[in-house]
């Protein structure tokens, strides 16, 4: 029996590590929004979600894709991994320097002054920051990749830690929205220099014309999928920017980034198990593991928005001011949305483990398509309703897509009944606690009861087979 708990332990120290890594590296910044909305008006609110929305596409384009290209190339021994690392990272080196020279030369005279984005000195170092992203994500990948998280962990907790830290100090001495990101800005530059300092011992960084052609082939349809996948993430904004008063756009960023929090939950499972993916695809019944798998990060993501929906009601209901009471409203919807893009991710390995990364591309490309000609249409006469619908669409058309691919002709078992009665009766939960007046606990008893028995049938799918891989 003792034997049995020490390989329980083992087997959940990755899990552990990873989520703690999270709780420090993505926690922090959700247990200040308090401090922001407090100490923000809504209109600076909104410009420190605007420039956000700003900074995440040209950090896609800086990550080129080339940590999945790293899952994708570098699944051989340690040397085989360095060797990956040091050709990718010399791809990024290239790739980093004309997307400066471009933002600061081009890019930024084109923002300057727009009202809702921070002053000139704050954009110019947020965007030069985010054009490196590619170098703060390949060695972080690479550590995933060698089943490190204990120095992955510390990477992340140190950066967390240091902006938590400017975002407390700016506040406090009233340096506002500028401060905030400029502090940011610095820090990453820190832990680019460390990262980079602190490569695998042999590690050469090195640019091959084979290694280039292969990635573009490879990197090059996942960084336009990627690229599709931002217009159901921040885009919305853009579309909803004139045609909603600033107070419901508050409202609106505050629930985005509470929902945000689902993704953050669930990310010690995806740190774990994105890298392993394709290496459990393509093994023995491999398809059958998949399913496995896919049916544990079910329940680790109807789980996770659970939780996240009774922390949130908290949060907005007794600590944040009672302006933003509207966000518990508009939560269940984008909860919903972010469960959808979780699903999306957890069911995409097919995809990735293609040669090239088109099956990923069209994927994101179409339900991209259909959020925007939403947005389009929905917003002007619907505001936040439109963008909801819309975002919800394009993320369902994803989840389909994804299900429908086949790994070498042969079509992925999923319990997709059971995972769509466990994910319904989460959903009637979360739905019940975004009341703003609770006055009966019956709905939740039986809603508890629905739940405790899908989830049970989800877990029958699981326990067979899952725990020697969850143990390697």
């Amino acid at each position: 029996m003792t034997s049995g708990i020490k390989r329980g332990l083992a087997a959940a120290r990755p899990f552990l590590i990873y989520g703690l890594s999270i709780a420090l590296g993505k926690g922090l910044s959700l247990l200040t929004l308090p401090l922001l909305a407090h100490h923000l008006p809504p209109a600076e609110f909104v410009q420190l979600d605007f420039a956000a929305s700003i900074i995440e596409p040209l950090g896609l384009l800086a990550g080129f894709a080339l940590a999945d290209t790293l899952f994708r190339f570098g699944q051989g021994d340690e040397e085989a991994r360095k060797v990956a690392l040091g050709r990718l990272i010399g791809i990024s080196l290239i790739l980093t320097a004309a997307m400066v020279a471009l933002t600061q030369a081009l890019f930024i005279p084109l923002l300057e002054g727009h009202p809702s984005l921070p002053g000139t000195l704050a954009l110019r170092l947020i965007l030069g920051a985010a054009c490196l992203g590619g170098l703060i994500e390949l060695p972080l990948a690479f550590l995933r990749l060698a089943a490190r998280p204990g120095a992955f962990m510390a990477f992340v907790a140190a950066r967390a830690i240091a902006q938590a830290l400017v975002l407390v100090g700016s506040l406090w001495a009233g340096f506002g929205v500028d401060g905030i990101l400029i502090g940011n800005a610095v820090i990453d530059f820190i832990i680019i220099a460390i990262l980079i300092a602190t490569l695998p011992k042999g590690t050469q960084i090195v640019l091959e014309s084979a290694s280039l052609k292969q990635t573009l082939f490879y990197a090059g349809p996942l960084l336009l999928g990627g690229l599709a996948m931002f217009t159901l993430g921040a885009c919305d904004r853009w579309f909803l920017a004139g045609n909603v008063p600033a107070a419901m756009l508050a409202q609106y960023a505050l629930a985005a980034k509470l929902a945000l929090a689902l993704a953050l939950a669930t990310q010690p499972f995806a740190l774990w198990w994105y890298p392993r993916r394709i290496g459990v695809l393509q093994s023995h019944n491999g398809e059958r593991e998949t399913a496995r798998f896919w049916a544990l990060g079910i329940l680790v993501i109807g789980g996770s928005a659970i939780a996240v929906m009774i922390g949130a009601r908290i949060l907005i209901t007794q600590i944040m001011p009672g302006s933003y009471i509207g966000a518990l409203t508009l939560l269940p919807a984008l909860l919903a949305a972010t469960c959808l893009n979780e699903i999306a991710s957890l069911t995409n390995g097919v995809a990735y483990a293609s040669p090239k990364g088109w099956l990923v591309l069209q994927t994101n490309a179409a339900g991209a398509i259909v959020a925007v000609a939403l947005y389009i249409l929905l917003i002007p006469g619907m505001g936040l309703q439109g963008a909801l619908v819309a975002t919800l669409a394009g993320q369902l058309l994803r989840v389909v897509l994804f299900l429908q691919d086949q790994y070498q002709g042969k079509t992925i078992p999923y319990p997709l009944l059971r995972a769509v009665l466990f994910l319904s009766a989460c959903g009637q939960v979360i739905a019940l606690l975004a009341q703003t007046e609770i006055t009966s606990l019956y709905p939740f008893l039986a809603m508890a009861l629905m739940l405790a028995v899908s989830a049970m049938l989800i877990m029958m799918e699981v326990r067979p087979s899952a725990r020697p891989e969850l143990a390697s």
